[in-house]
């Protein structure tokens, strides 16, 4: 028998890859969504997400949105330039060099 027409015993593992990257891990569904009206006239747009510690806020409907987490619900959200106070419907916003705003949900 040939020996390049033979078969070999062993697995040839040059074209097999490995996989070696993590899965993706989504990020959590949107749970509520809600407007809020704001002393001044502003108005937020705030995303709850299904993790309970997660909200996006947005200042224009089709902005950027600002990601907020708490370290567990019922805690204060905090994120980059904003802290985010919630108690029932209300909503107070603490800026750097701004004034604290109170907001209702529309």
């Amino acid at each position: 028998m040939l020996s390049g027409c033979s078969e070999s015993d062993q697995a040839d593992t040059s074209n097999m890859s490995t996989n070696t990257t993590l899965p993706i891990q989504m990020p959590p569904a949107i749970v509520a969504s809600h407007t809020y009206r704001c002393t001044g006239g502003d108005v937020l747009y705030v995303d709850f997400l299904a993790d309970g510690t997660s909200i996006n806020v947005k200042q224009r409907p089709s902005g950027p949105s600002l990601r907020l987490t708490a370290p567990s619900q019922g805690l204060t959200y905090v994120g980059d330039g904003m802290n985010l106070g919630l108690n029932g419907k209300d909503i107070k916003i603490d800026e750097p060099k701004k004034p604290s705003r109170m907001c209702k949900r529309s």
